[in-house]
């Protein structure tokens, strides 16, 4: 299903509870309001919100016996986070600045931070991937707010978790009062928890994916191919061979050792020009060059045979009807054109039908080598195979398949890479996030002392002004640079 109907469905899923819920509540329907006495869901336009204080009391009886150990915690992870505030603030002006030169010179250079929307620029397939990172992520991040809080004795007022369309999240409630009365040294180390959290998930997460092929090894076996992990999406024209486990080692030549250079090759293949095979001529000699008859001009025997162009010194330009295995089988070499073969050899370019009317066509014929098995001969767009077929760099030693490998090292992947960015949006003073509380508790330990309470306000306005334009600007750009 396109990610524009699922979207369009969760609309309608929640505009119906929206209506549903006023309507029960318009008519005092007695068993719909027991019902929320029970359940403390709120439901609010396009969003639902449940909350709870169940946890209260094991999480502050945990960080009572931890209190030492959580004190130590809190107080280095606030120290790092204050490092880590410039250089958050240098990395999204770098960011605005690729995102804005992407937009004037039409280029599609990938920044480091970018917004990500669904159907654009995070296939479809990643949405839950998307999804559990981005709960995982704010439970991580809340629950470092809740244990400093605790172990500076703020007690804790609820916690819950809410979903706005289809995007879930975690927060916490605290006493603000309670905790705006502490010392700036103790507001720094709760409102800074949150994104010490999430830089630990992120060394986490990555210590993980860099750390799986070592883990893995007496199962799988990396920088020898790619494995086909499946062909669910294989929804292309061309003809093909594909087989689900099939290790991958070559395209055309062109050497295979994991996904990247996978990509690499089949990019190659579409931005170069249409590749031929060295064939002896002997082997041409014994043809019958075709000018008028057979697959060249789209014929019943097209379905089996492909139209070649030869070309040499010795032999004229002919087109020839031919197995194209039996051609790849024949060949010595690659070649663009005859200077690329032996004297004795011609050229062959596969011919499509549509360069034979003079049309312009991305078509290819393509050889994917196999470990242990015959050459893969597909016809077609390269994109085709990319966009369908998925592989995964690791290959299995046993029958134990790489599926669930590759779940682990996506969704690793994912928290690595959202829960970084999430400390870095955060460290940034923005309106509404944890940068804008950090930044008044570094300005009110900065001024102590000082009798002018005027110029500590215009260092904080000063301060989250900027940042809060920072963040607005990374993500229009962000935006603009995805749909232009």
């Amino acid at each position: 299903m396109e990610v524009t109907n699922v979207f369009g469905s969760v609309i309608l899923i929640h505009i119906f509870i929206y209506c549903f819920d006023r309507y029960l509540k318009r008519n005092n329907s007695q068993r719909y309001l027991n019902f929320l006495s029970v359940t403390p869901i709120q439901i609010d336009f396009m969003s639902l919100r449940w909350t709870t204080s169940l946890f209260n009391k094991k999480i502050s009886n945990w960080a009572t016996r931890k209190k030492k150990k959580l004190c130590w915690w809190y107080s280095l992870g606030t120290m790092i986070t204050i490092l880590l505030c410039i250089p958050s603030l240098i990395l999204l002006a770098s960011t605005a600045v690729v995102s804005f030169e992407n937009i004037r010179q039409h280029k599609n250079e990938e920044a480091i931070l970018q917004p990500v929307v669904p159907g654009v620029n995070l296939p479809s397939t990643d949405l839950p991937y998307y999804l559990i990172t981005l709960l995982v992520c704010t439970i991580v991040h809340e629950t470092g707010h809740a244990l400093a809080s605790v172990s500076e004795q703020i007690p804790l007022i609820s916690f819950g978790l809410i979903v706005w369309l289809v995007l879930p999240a975690a927060f916490v409630e605290l006493p603000t009062k309670d905790v705006t009365s502490l010392s700036p040294w103790k507001q720094l180390k709760i409102y800074c928890a949150g994104v010490w959290h999430n830089i630990v998930l992120s060394i986490v997460a990555f210590f993980i994916v860099t750390s799986l092929p070592i883990l893995l090894m007496p199962l799988f076996q990396t920088g020898v191919g790619v494995s086909v992990l499946n062909l669910d999406g294989y929804s292309v024209g061309g003809y093909h061979d594909f087989q689900i486990g099939d290790q991958l080692t070559g395209v055309n030549g062109c050497r295979v050792t994991e996904d990247n250079t996978w990509e690499r090759c089949l990019a190659a293949i579409l931005h170069a020009s249409s590749s031929g095979f060295c064939v002896n001529n002997a082997y041409l000699s014994s043809v019958v060059a075709n000018d008028q008859l057979g697959c060249c001009n789209n014929s019943e025997l097209s379905q089996s045979h492909l139209c070649f162009l030869s070309s040499s010194d010795s032999i004229s330009r002919n087109r020839y009807c031919l197995r194209a295995r039996e051609v790849s089988e024949s060949s010595t070499a690659w070649c663009s054109n005859h200077q690329d073969c032996f004297h004795n050899q011609s050229c062959l370019k596969p011919l499509f039908h549509s360069e034979l009317e003079n049309e312009t066509d991305s078509s290819r014929l393509i050889l994917i080598q196999r470990k242990n098995a015959a050459s893969i001969i597909f016809v077609g767009h390269p994109d085709e195979i990319y966009r369908s077929v998925s592989v995964s760099n690791y290959v299995p030693r046993t029958f134990i398949g790489p599926k669930y490998v590759n779940v682990i090292f996506h969704l690793m992947w994912y928290l690595f890479s959202f829960s970084a960015g999430l400390a870095v949006l955060n460290l940034v003073p923005c309106i509404y996030m944890d940068g804008q509380y950090i930044v008044g508790a570094l300005t009110e330990m900065v001024f102590e002392g000082c009798e002018s309470g005027s110029m500590k306000r215009q260092a904080q306005r000063a301060l989250i002004f900027s940042g809060t334009s920072l963040v607005i600007v990374n993500i229009a750009f962000g935006l603009l640079s995805l749909f232009l």
